[in-house]
């Protein structure tokens, strides 16, 4: 029988669990013997920095007897450190930044005479794919421990602005959903601007700022600047050749890094701006199989991106392809900046960008009360507001669903006669049964207003004529997509809106008339695939881009066992 508080941590995989025990477990003697064949044995003295905050390519440390001594480093005083934790006898150190390369956000120090197994990145890799039973207490304490990080915010990162303000919500929203602790300086406030001072800055800084190391800052960066910032933009080796590269980290193109790093492929998946896709936005997932609680988009992504890390699989974000050059073997993946990547096969998993409404203005409110997500971060911002949402299919339904506990009244404009056909049902019975939700039918937006944010919205009923405005201080554009194919450049063939053609159809565009069953996923250059909503004929589901990533590898093998056939 399953145990609800299974069902419980089912629904938010960063859910703390019954005490500290989770984060900071104790192997057992005879799995921490096991883990002295991985690594090396070493005695450490006393006071010796083991790791910095800031340092990268650091290693784990299993303590066999004495402690190591964790350290908080963020603070005015940078003399002064507040300990975190003492790891003892059989417990290890380290969090998520030594599966991804980041930058440590900590510091650890050990006492004299501690003896350690010292693991380095890759030998933790091959301890954790080839122990399951110790992969399982060493990735929950990860987890768990970056979940303590991000709520106490570790790492001497700090945001200061107006969170309404779209430069600032875009630079909180990429810390975030790449589950980057920080601590926000809502400058709005008075004690906000105090603290800037507090900091050494004066009035006059640009804002927003961003803050980091010992007194160092960045006025006005760009999401771009913030990663580099951070080390989160690893360096790509430009002779290195992979197995796979996965264009797109939505739910498609992690599961293809999952199930190819875990196949033995050397993979690297590139995204340009965080992992989860659109999907990553999503507040509440109720219907994704397995998750009777539901879970959000970004849970599910976060979870994905930690699983394709354990097999070993690389993640380049946010890196930006500009163009896939078809002709060449190995193919050569062209990254904004500069930058190459070359593979043996590619997966486009890229997705599709939110469909914008042709209004004036709309640029200047994009941010600033006009939203294309409807997450925790959003729905804070209008609480006890009115807000519009536009759309009627099943993100829609869910935005309208999930604002509806925080916003006053939820009004949802919707082109046709009714909800979309395409909503699933739950959905819709939720709907109606929420008085703080009212549907218009026939209905669009007109005029967006405000002075420097939104304010109010124009909508008008194209059945009647007739015109209403309401005070709301959000929008959230739930309209569909397109795809994100731009950066294919006519490399092969596309449908008439756009989408990757694959199978059959890829087949006969390329003057071929038959498609083996394998190739389902193959577009019409051999090698290169396609999967999830990029995809001409997809069904715009969580679950079947998911499926099309586990799918897509038997033609991924059978594209690289043709091509040492050629060598």
């Amino acid at each position: 029988m399953t145990d609800d508080r299974d069902l419980a941590r089912d629904a938010e995989p960063w859910s703390p669990e019954e005490g500290e025990d989770y984060a900071y477990p104790r192997l057992s003697a005879a799995q921490a013997d096991r883990v002295g064949a991985y690594g090396s044995l070493e005695t450490l003295s006393g006071g010796q920095v083991l790791y910095a905050n800031g340092d990268r390519g650091f290693d784990c440390y299993v303590v066999l007897d004495g402690h190591i001594d964790l350290y908080d480093e963020s603070g005015e005083d940078p003399t002064r450190y507040r300990r975190i934790v003492a790891y003892g006898r059989h417990q290890f150190t380290g969090e998520l930044t030594l599966l991804n390369g980041q930058k440590s956000l900590v510091r650890a120090v050990a006492r004299d005479g501690t003896r350690v197994v010292r693991l380095t990145p890759l030998q933790l890799r091959i301890l954790l794919a080839e122990e399951p039973e110790i992969a399982r207490t060493v990735l929950k304490a990860f987890i768990l421990r970056r979940r303590t990080y991000i709520e106490q915010g570790f790492g001497n990162l700090a945001v200061a602005g107006d969170p309404g303000e779209g430069r600032m919500l875009g630079l909180i929203t990429f810390l975030r959903r790449n589950g980057h602790p920080f601590t926000l300086i809502d400058t709005r406030r008075p004690e906000g601007r105090a603290e800037l001072v507090a900091r050494g800055l004066d009035t006059s800084v640009a804002l927003p700022v961003v803050l980091y190391g010992q007194g160092e800052y960045a006025e006005t960066p760009d999401t771009r600047r913030l990663a580099d910032l951070l080390g989160i933009v690893g360096a790509l080796d430009s002779g290195e050749v992979f197995d796979v590269a996965v264009v797109g980290a939505g739910p498609a193109g992690l599961a293809t890094a999952v199930y190819a790093a875990s196949e033995g492929l050397r993979t690297i998946v590139i995204e340009a701006d965080a992992p989860g896709g659109q999907a990553g936005t999503s507040s509440m997932i109720e219907n994704y199989l397995g998750f009777p609680l539901g879970l959000s988009g970004q849970s599910l992504a976060s979870r994905a991106e930690v699983q394709a890390r354990k097999f070993g699989a690389r993640i380049a974000l946010p890196c930006t392809v500009e163009r896939l050059e078809c002709d060449t073997r190995p193919f050569t993946l062209r990254l904004e900046g500069g930058g190459t990547v070359r593979s043996r096969t590619v997966v486009v998993a890229t997705g599709a960008k939110y469909r914008r409404l042709d209004l004036p203005g709309l640029d200047r409110f994009e941010q600033n009360g006009v939203h294309y997500a409807a997450t925790s971060l959003e729905a804070a911002l209008c609480a006890g507001a009115d807000v519009v949402v536009v759309g009627g299919a099943n993100s829609a339904g869910q935005a309208a669903v999930f604002l509806s506990q925080q916003a006053r009244h939820v009004y949802m404009l919707v082109r046709g006669d009714e909800l979309s056909a395409t909503m699933s049902q739950y959905l819709r019975e939720r709907i109606e049964a929420t008085d703080r939700i009212t549907v218009h039918t026939h209905t669009e937006v007109a005029e967006l207003e405000g002075a420097r944010c939104l304010e109010r919205v124009h909508w008008v009923d194209r059945s009647t004529g007739e015109r209403t405005v309401r005070p709301a201080t959000g929008v959230f554009l739930m309209l569909g997509a397109v795809p994100n194919t731009r950066w294919l450049h006519d490399c092969f063939a596309l449908d008439v809106h756009g989408f990757v053609r694959v199978g059959a159809g890829a087949a006969q565009a390329g003057g071929r008339q038959d498609t083996p069953g394998w190739a389902a996923l193959q577009t019409s250059v051999a090698g290169v695939f396609a999967v999830g909503d990029v995809r001409a004929g997809s069904v715009k589901r969580v679950a079947s881009a998911v499926g099309e990533g586990a799918m897509v590898m038997s033609a991924v093998h059978e594209a690289l066992a043709k091509d040492e056939r050629r060598l």
